[in-house]
């Protein structure tokens, strides 16, 4: 997918923004001896304890020789010290000394001060949806998926259903161009699900990362011996890390627990990932339809799986 100018443009206005913001662009970070490459080095080290040359290349994208002459001059100041590994006699072991340990420490007080002075004014809402948003955009430019584990699941709370709904509107009209109506659907039938919400057979699952809502499914009673599954939904920037998969687990395994023979649920041939795992789960595909509704041609589809 190509990036269009507008998108380009405010990404590098954002950039110059929060550099300025903190001073990255002064011949010094923190007002200190050393620049921010120097800085970074040395938190890195004090990170790993132990390290070679090649690995902080690697780590923070520096041209060998530029490093070299950073160590070099750490090593002067007596920041550093070299060892032989006793494994690879070719290699040398860096770490920081007692004296570079202190640096790295009253530099790490004195950052920890400046976003201590940024968040001071702002909201506690404010501040979670800041650090949330940069979550967000460390997890999208990563190389690696991240992994599922590192979300949280709970049970819903106040505002979830309404946030939810809003999510499968948006989510839906962009991949798939559904309409409004689709909205209003979801919205009618989470309405009755919290009305008629029963603990002992009911049950909405949340997903979190960190305060962001990443993720939802639903198991909703049909009668006492069959459950509909319901809402299953994940954000497109958390996805193909297991997040559906250990939702569905968690509501099967709800269905067993109380009692339930069967589950059943209703989706359209569209979804082709959604219908990948349902299979893989256990689900049969028992009818499709096909019809003019929520603003497109759909084929709906029941899907139905026996519980042993």
């Amino acid at each position: 997918m190509k990036a269009n100018l507008e998108r380009i443009g405010k990404i590098r206005s954002f950039n110059r923004f929060y550099t300025n913001l903190l001073g990255l662009l002064e011949r010094t970070l923190l007002k200190s001896d050393y620049s921010l490459t120097e800085v970074r080095i040395m938190f890195e080290l004090n990170r790993l304890s132990t390290t070679i040359a090649s690995e902080l290349v690697k780590l923070l994208n520096l041209d060998p020789a530029y490093l070299s002459r950073i160590l070099r001059g750490f090593e002067e100041k007596n920041f550093i010290d070299k060892q032989r590994s006793n494994e690879d006699m070719r290699k040398q072991l860096l770490s920081l000394t007692s004296k570079g340990q202190q640096v790295i420490s009253e530099l790490q007080e004195k950052a920890n001060e400046q976003i201590k002075t940024l968040l001071t004014n702002l909201k506690d809402e404010d501040q979670d949806r800041l650090v949330t948003g940069m979550e967000t955009i460390e997890s999208i430019l990563k190389d690696e998926k991240e992994n599922s584990d590192f979300y949280r699941l709970r049970s819903h709370k106040p505002g979830d259903i309404g946030y939810i709904t809003y999510r499968h509107g948006v989510i839906y009209a962009n991949e798939y161009q559904l309409d409004e109506t689709f909205e209003a659907y979801v919205a009618k039938y989470m309405a009755e699900f919290i009305e008629n919400y029963d603990p002992t057979k009911d049950h909405l699952w949340i997903v979190e990362k960190g305060t962001e809502i990443v993720g939802s499914i639903a198991i909703v009673k049909v009668n006492n011996k069959t459950a509909q599954l319901r809402w299953l939904l994940v954000e497109p920037h958390v996805r193909n890390v297991g997040i559906g998969t250990k939702l569905v687990d968690e509501a099967i395994s709800f269905c067993k627990s109380h009692g339930y023979q069967k589950v059943i649920l209703g989706t359209f041939s569209d979804l082709i990932i959604a219908r990948k795992l349902y299979s893989k789960i256990g689900f049969q595909l028992i009818e499709s339809k096909s019809y003019h509704i929520w603003g497109q041609d759909l084929t709906e589809e029941q899907w139905e799986m026996i519980l042993e």
